[in-house]
């Protein structure tokens, strides 16, 4: 059997619109992990991601750490 991705994709999107999932930014931020429980190295490796995108001019993902 062959993955085809993009189909994958487009049913994901089908079920999440049957389902009514609100897609707005305060309803993702809700789902997101805070990170109470995260160990140093992750938060260290989180930290130097950010240190990376900002010297690269870029946005850094958002993340609580």
């Amino acid at each position: 059997m062959i993955f085809d991705f993009y189909a994958f994709i487009a049913e994901a999107e089908r079920r999440r619109q049957a389902l009514g999932f609100d897609a707005g930014e305060a309803a993702i931020e809700a789902l997101r992990n805070k990170g109470g429980r995260r160990t140093l190295g992750k938060r260290a490796l989180l930290a130097r991601a950010e240190t990376r995108a900002r010297a690269a001019g870029r946005a850094p993902v958002t993340g609580h750490f």
